[in-house]
């Protein structure tokens, strides 16, 4: 058991596969990036716990089960993820054998996260700081009582469990995903492993979840290095869980006009992808392949947008696409769930990116991020 230990996890950005990931088996883009929420942990002699979100204000107290895991501890809803992730990994390392002491456990999230405050709420800025935080505690609390961490696979599915049970919900989980590996292809898991496990779940059937091969599939997969990445928040704010319920809805309307262009989308998808592999192996001419690709299948989910009533790429960021890749963008396009949460582009070369970038800051409606695309996920 080791007395203090911190971990880290990045933020990211999906590029391909946004509403189309929910359905298996299509796949998904996603680059993590270098900003991180980081999760330090110091063990206790008694078995309180306390969780402090010192940038949220926030902190919690209660107690920690030595045998079983289990954390008695009330905490405000912006600390449930907090809390959650760490009794799941509590619960698991239980379940193996390991006891659980006391811990004080506290985050920090680069300020790329939250880039500003509007009518006194932090604004997020997309990057998915709701999943770097329960990965990193995740990380963080199996590395204090001696679990590898650098086995990936048990992180990445106590994580995703955990980001279930807080939020009540079974995502795709492109996003723990990324905050646990790193860039990566990702084509989603079935939901029903997750939701089998019974809300009063027994540390067995924790350890049994976790041993299971479940069937998403990940493969390691970095951007072609001509690209420059740049990302931009708007002043406002997408809310996904009404965003993808308004598809949801659509879905259940007209579920063969739905099934039809989820899966146009995945095509150009797969193209996109296909081209990449094509770009990373040398075949400059592939470039152009990506963008036909990228663009497609863009304008088919901004069509899924109006035929399902949600904002998904307003016709004024659909200008401000064109305009962009005018002015240095190779392809631009509202990332992940879309709305006026952010702007994301790939320029070709560091000119192109400067343009761009100098574009972008003389718009008032945008906050340029200092961020890049990097490889690994949770260290």
């Amino acid at each position: 058991m080791v007395s203090e230990v911190s971990a880290k996890a990045p933020g990211k950005i999906l590029w391909l596969g946004g509403y189309s990931v929910l359905e298996r088996p299509n796949i998904s883009l996603v680059t993590a990036v270098d900003a991180y929420v980081t999760v330090n942990l110091k063990t206790r002699t008694d078995q309180a716990i306390e969780l402090n979100a010192p940038q949220l204000k926030m902190s919690a107290k209660g107690f920690v089960d030595r045998n079983s895991g289990k954390l008695d501890a009330n905490t405000p809803k912006e600390l449930l993820l907090l809390k959650t992730a760490a009794e799941v990994a509590f619960r698991y390392a239980s379940g193996i054998g390991k006891e659980v002491p006391g811990l004080r456990i506290t985050t920090n999230s680069d300020a790329a996260f939250a880039y500003g405050i509007s009518a006194g709420k932090i604004v997020k800025s997309g990057l998915g700081s709701s999943a770097a935080v329960t990965v990193a505690t995740a990380c963080a609390v199996l590395k204090a009582l001696g679990i590898n961490p650098e086995e990936k696979d048990a992180l990445h599915k106590l994580s995703q469990t955990a980001h279930s049970i807080a939020t009540g919900k079974v995502g795709s989980g492109f996003d723990i995903a990324a905050a646990s590996f790193g860039s990566i292809l990702y084509t989603r898991y079935s939901p029903e492993i997750v939701k089998k496990l019974p809300a009063n779940y027994s540390n067995k059937q924790l350890v049994d979840l976790v041993n299971k091969k479940w069937d998403y599939i990940i493969e390691k997969f970095s951007l072609p290095d001509e690209f420059r990445l740049l990302f931009a928040n708007f002043g406002e704010s997408m809310i996904t869980t009404k965003a993808i319920g308004n598809v949801s809805e659509f879905k259940e309307k007209d579920p063969h006009v739905y099934s039809d262009i989820i899966g146009e989308i995945n095509d150009e998808n797969m193209m996109a992808v296909n081209a990449l592999r094509e770009l990373k192996g040398g075949n400059k001419d592939a470039l152009e392949g990506f963008r036909n690709a990228f663009d497609s299948g863009r304008s088919l989910t901004k069509k899924l947008g109006v035929l399902s009533n949600v904002a998904i790429e307003p016709d004024d960021c659909t200008e401000l696409i064109a305009e962009s890749k005018k002015n240095g963008a190779f392809v631009a396009k509202l990332p992940g769930a879309g709305g006026k949460d952010a702007i994301a582009a790939l320029s070709v070369g560091r000119e192109s990116q400067e343009s761009l970038r100098k574009f972008w800051k003389a718009k008032k409606e945008l906050n340029l991020l200092d961020i890049n695309a990097i490889s690994d996920g949770a260290i």
